[in-house]
């Protein structure tokens, strides 16, 4: 297939620490109704940041809709807020979900710049974890309450990239080819446009940089010092928090498990529990928290008009970097120690459980299996298995499985082996699957599903939605789960749920203190008009 856009990077140097401020606060209040931030707390080297993205694809089981808009600088009004923008084409799809999103993102193919960031222009968003009823022929037991989309893409033409390692800033365009007329002139008014870019990052760092930003940043700090001197937070005691499943029902659920592993149905079931609660802070705001708090491999904000996704994921669903494919189980938590020392032994008992490095294996062999099924024979291997990372409220078994894709395969077929992750499902996968959708009363949603980019030469890279806050009409929803065996203790099991999510309440409680703290200059943030787009 002929290339059907071209790619064009600038580079520009940043100042020392413009990369670290508060500048996502401040950017989006430049971005329209979609926008998303992708970045690495764990030593990441880059950020990327979309504002307005060219279209959108979404959809809910097999129909869809995909959106594009018309072409529009990145400058803001004249009042300094982004204007709207109007659909240019609207246009009802119906099919699979990975067929329907690989023809509307394979409609455009475009080479890799030479030198630029791993990821620069593409398609960005999420698969929800219901995506595997398009896969698989699964029951339909659990109630769909909150009703979001199983999936939903934004085409990013445009984008900033923060390289931290080179203190450099990228934006990153694609244009169209021309089919007439002058390739030159097409290259000069795409200069034009990055020089735009260029000029609506230094007015948002300079905004970032002036009083009230640091005065932001450091009464960020200060909460958070505050937060310590508090203790850990109690989640089962925090005011307002409801859960889908009660204690007694989520242990009996937990029984029931045990009875089919004890019937050989099944080795393991990731059993989880959504928790909600009404908050008094914007997910803008909960992002600049949590990824101050629990910096993750995988954070991201990732803004539609009708919800928000707000994660801090540790775990890497399945990565293609031309025919090279990895995926990075987790399996085996326990909690971080309260001193260096505690921490050490938290660390020794986790390896030497036998419990926990026999699940982890188990389920190391099913991402093999699944990365096998599209892999080039005898190509995956696991030259990393049982090692400890550590974030910061727990710590996880972690593995490295790597294989080289098969040819005639693409991100789409990995995507369709390895989804959902076999971590968050248990093992043997499908039933596993039959019996989540017995035990738990509601869809999971976007939880367990995966969230991350696939570029116009199909590399991709995709989390696996956990640590994740779901926001929706003033509602923040968090789940979390436990892998439930033979001999869990099923009380246990619920506190482990709950602890999971401890760091992502906590984000909610800084935030609401700051809130309340400083109630009269966020009302005015709230009330500022929004571009659709």
């Amino acid at each position: 297939m002929a290339y059907t856009k071209l790619p064009y990077v600038a580079e520009y140097d940043l100042r020392p620490g413009e990369d670290r401020m508060p500048l996502w606060k401040r950017a989006w209040e430049k971005a329209g109704g979609h926008a998303f931030v992708l970045e690495s707390g764990k030593e990441g080297r880059y950020t990327y940041l979309g504002l307005r993205p060219n279209a959108l694809i979404r959809g809910k089981g097999r129909r869809a809709e995909a959106i594009e808009w018309g072409p529009e600088e990145p400058e803001s009004g004249p009042d300094g807020e982004a204007s709207p923008a109007e659909p240019a084409a609207t246009r009802r799809l119906e099919g699979a979900p990975l067929a329907l999103v690989r023809e509307w993102l394979l409609r455009h193919r475009a080479p890799l710049a030479e030198g630029a960031p791993r990821f620069a222009g593409g398609a960005v968003g999420f698969w929800s974890y219901d995506v595997a009823r398009s896969l698989e022929r699964l029951p339909e037991l659990a109630a769909d309450d909150l009703g979001l989309p199983d999936y939903a893409f934004l085409q990013a033409d445009e984008l900033w990239v923060v390289d931290h390692r080179r203190l450099a800033l990228y934006c990153c365009l694609h244009v169209p080819t021309p089919e007439t007329g002058d390739i030159e002139a097409a290259y000069e008014r795409t200069a034009s446009r990055a020089e735009a870019m260029k000029r609506l990052w230094d007015e948002i760092a300079a905004s970032a940089a002036e009083e009230a930003g640091q005065a932001f940043l450091r009464a960020m700090e200060e909460a958070i010092e505050e937060g310590r001197s508090d203790g850990p937070l109690n989640v089962e005691a925090y005011e307002g928090i409801r859960t889908a499943t009660s204690k007694e029902d989520f242990m009996k659920a937990v029984r029931r498990i045990q009875e089919y592993i004890g019937q050989g149905d099944v080795f393991q079931v990731n059993l989880s529990l959504r928790q909600s609660r009404p908050i008094r802070t914007a997910p803008e705001d909960l992002y600049e928290w949590l990824r101050r708090i629990n910096p993750s491999p995988y954070m991201s904000f990732v803004r539609f008009p009708d919800f928000q996704l707000v994660s801090a994921s540790p775990e890497l669903l399945v990565k293609l970097d031309g025919d090279r494919m990895s995926a990075r189980p987790i399996a085996g938590t326990r909690r971080r120690g309260r001193s260096p020392e505690e921490d050490a032994a938290m660390e020794a008992e986790l390896l030497a459980s036998e419990k926990e490095r026999a699940e982890h294996i188990m389920l190391v062999d099913l991402e093999r299996n699944d990365l096998g099924r599209v892999a080039a024979y005898g190509t995956v291997k696991v030259p990393e298995l049982l090692t400890v990372e550590r974030y910061s409220h727990v710590m996880h078994l972690v593995s490295q499985v790597e294989g080289k894709l098969a040819p005639g395969k693409d991100a789409f077929d990995l995507l369709a082996a390895a989804f959902p992750g076999g971590t968050i499902t248990g093992a043997p996968k499908i039933r596993t699957m039959e019996i989540i959708e017995e035990l738990e009363p509601v869809r999971r949603g976007t939880y367990t599903g995966s969230l991350g980019w696939i570029d116009y030469a199909g590399n991709m890279e995709f989390n696996i939605l956990i640590r994740t806050m779901a926001v929706q009409d003033g509602v923040c929803h968090i789940q979390a789960g436990a892998g439930i065996v033979i001999d869990s203790d099923p009380e246990r099991e619920f506190y482990e749920c709950m602890n999971k999510a401890k760091a992502l309440w906590t984000a909610v409680r800084h935030g609401e203190r700051y809130e309340a703290r400083h109630a009269e200059r966020h009302a005015e943030w709230r009330d500022e008009p929004r571009a659709e787009r």
